[in-house]
């Protein structure tokens, strides 16, 4: 698998759709530049408070790097009081919170001589309740091998990483585990959208950059929704920054639709006016086990996707299982609980993704070559285009619509979140 990329430089575009829906989310660092990841963690936060114009929704950030602050070294900010002094005193964030920049700080403390009382406090789960009921935000900040010592389950977790993560290196076995726990992984903020890594062979391998790429990179940074929540009570917001409008790109050639010669040889997806998020069911290293997966799903009454990824930081590409297209993350869960229940998957299994990107096939004739092909398709509503795949940012498929073009299947990015008819 690999992590949706958030460049630095789009934050205030990219992070506040990602965070909407979150009460809590852990910034965890992964950088040798501590200091890099430091302003980065305050940069998140500026952009999630961000809502709408006119409009900031309340936003703390808490430094739970409680053996080595330093996010209020970053502002020229006292260490204390902070976390630690109220969670000892059992006093309001409020009491200890610092308004810096429009966000409500709360640094470490100084009484922390034991740093497990602090991170596993059962209070983390109150708060998360309360922050959530008052639709606000809470950002902890913390090694992510402290991840699994929080009392409380983040609704999400952002790493930063100036050049990306390993997923085999200790901090990403701990995003892992914490992704096996149902945390979601929201992506990674990298300097830039992407970066060398190193390949399988000991070379060195870079996507190379390509106008549908381009283009999708350009609609990610000026296409999320806004939210438009204030929340109340917890802290008091402020009037954001004014920040420049930002031109809209030509959007791509519409797909042509699906005659019904071809359409009935597909799985059909209900037309409804968002399908951003999908259940992830599995994924496998080989693409025969996962078509072997969604054809059980079909056999289930289960429309099934395969995606196929683009490599990780080892290399490999990942063929991820995913059914449905839901409007909320909510729906998402409604319909594993209804898989469990089935025995469609087993409890445990499933996680919702925010996955609102797939490929649409320009020529609808070519949907009943897809299954030759390691591919499944699904068709759009009645009369929509044939869809292959579903991910999280376009970048993921470059190697699904390389694939697709090598067999002469021209595609382009289908965006799961417009109004259908």
């Amino acid at each position: 698998m690999t992590l949706r990329v958030l460049p630095r430089s789009r934050l205030d575009r990219v992070v506040p759709p990602l965070v909407r829906d979150c009460a809590l989310v852990a910034l965890v660092p992964v950088a040798g530049d501590s200091s890099w990841a430091a302003d980065v963690a305050w940069s998140v936060a500026r952009a999630s408070a961000t809502a709408s114009p006119g409009a900031r929704r309340v936003v703390a950030l808490v430094d739970l790097c409680l053996e080595s602050p330093i996010l209020h070294e970053t502002k020229h900010l006292a260490a204390a009081p902070g976390i630690a002094e109220a969670i000892a005193a059992d006093v309001d964030l409020t009491e200890v919170a610092q308004d810096v920049e429009g966000v409500n700080f709360v640094p470490s403390g100084t009484d922390v001589a034991n740093p497990m009382v602090v991170l596993g406090s059962s209070r983390w789960g109150r708060l998360q309740a309360g922050f959530r009921n008052e639709g606000a935000l809470l950002l902890v900040y913390l090694p992510a091998e402290r991840l699994s010592e929080l009392g409380a389950s983040p609704d999400g977790v952002m790493a930063l990483a100036p050049n990306g993560v390993d997923l085999g290196s200790p901090e990403g076995r701990a995003l892992l585990a914490a992704r096996d726990r149902g945390v979601d992984l929201l992506g990674t903020v990298r300097e830039r959208w992407s970066s060398t890594t190193p390949a399988p062979n000991g070379g060195s391998s870079v996507w190379p950059s390509r106008p549908l790429v381009v283009a999708a990179v350009a609609a990610i940074a000026i296409g999320g929704a806004a939210i438009v929540a204030t929340a109340k009570g917890a802290f008091r917001g402020s009037p954001p920054p004014q920040t420049a409008p930002v031109a809209k790109p030509p959007q791509p050639a519409a797909p042509v639709p699906v005659p019904e010669a071809v359409a009935v040889l597909l799985p059909i997806l209900e037309t409804q006016d968002s399908g951003a998020w999908t259940l992830q069911l599995a994924a496998y290293g080989e693409p025969e086990r996962a078509l072997a997966h969604a054809d059980r799903l079909t056999a289930a009454g289960v429309s099934a996707i395969v995606s196929a990824l683009a490599p990780d930081a080892s290399g490999a590409v990942w063929y991820r299982v995913q059914t449905g297209v839901y409007a909320t993350r909510a729906a998402a869960l409604t319909a594993r609980a209804s898989y469990w229940r089935k025995h469609i998957a087993k409890r445990g299994e499933g996680k919702p993704l925010k996955a609102p990107y797939s490929l649409a096939l320009l020529r609808a004739s070519d949907g009943a070559r897809l299954r030759d092909l390691g591919f499944t398709g699904l068709r759009w509503g009645k009369t929509g285009p044939v869809l292959v795949g579903a991910y999280e940012h376009p970048e993921q498929a470059v190697v699904a619509q390389a694939q697709l073009d090598r067999a002469g299947i021209p595609t382009t990015v289908f965006t799961r979140t417009e109004r259908t008819p």
